[in-house]
């Protein structure tokens, strides 16, 4: 009985380990005559269906000229350039009377770490003012066109198909073996 117990709570924490996370990925599909925005979550033969502000939109394949697929926006993370003054116990007396540290540099007037500070804090802010645009570019990952003829753009849809939400956290696992068999058949050093 202990055995069946260990090989289940053993089995748990294998899958839970080698369990794969689902990442949204924002699509912006433009249609013949609308442009919808949202996250990715269906892709079939005849429709994409996106969640857009927590409503599903679907939308006809033959409709969509363009999808851009991004990711999700990271975090800004603030940088802190910010010096506060000098720790006293850093430094001894010297045979001269001067405080100075163990490279024989003299402690600081209160006046000098007053401006320290200062033009600290303003480095960081104009740090931060410069960064944060930067920060907050989100590029494409992808890039899908469609021009009608969809025999031909069978390979762009299962691709696009990847990024969906519903395709990530149901794979199809046996379709992936057999397109990895097609590639390592072929290929011959």
């Amino acid at each position: 009985m202990k055995t069946i117990y260990l090989t289940l709570i053993l089995g748990l924490i294998i899958s839970r380990t080698t369990a794969q996370t689902v990442e949204p990925y924002i699509a912006i599909v433009k249609t013949q005559s609308d442009k919808y925005k949202g996250i990715l979550y269906k892709v079939d033969s005849s429709n994409v269906i996106l969640n857009a502000a927590g409503n599903f939109v679907k939308i006809e394949t033959k409709t969509i000229k363009t999808i851009r697929i991004r990711g999700g926006k990271k975090a800004y993370h603030v940088i802190d350039l910010i010096k506060t003054g000098s720790d006293p116990q850093e430094y001894k007396l010297n045979s001269n009377g001067k405080m100075v540290d163990k490279w024989g540099n003299e402690m600081p007037t209160p006046e000098q770490e007053l401006a320290t500070t200062f033009f600290s804090v303003i480095g960081t802010a104009i740090a931060n003012g410069l960064a944060l645009p930067i920060q907050s570019i989100n590029p494409n990952q992808a890039l899908f066109r469609f021009s009608g003829n969809h025999a031909n753009e069978k390979i762009k849809w299962q691709e696009l198909n990847y990024y969906s939400i519903y395709y990530q956290s149901n794979p199809d696992v046996l379709a992936e073996l057999r397109k990895m068999r097609e590639i390592s058949s072929q290929f011959k050093p």
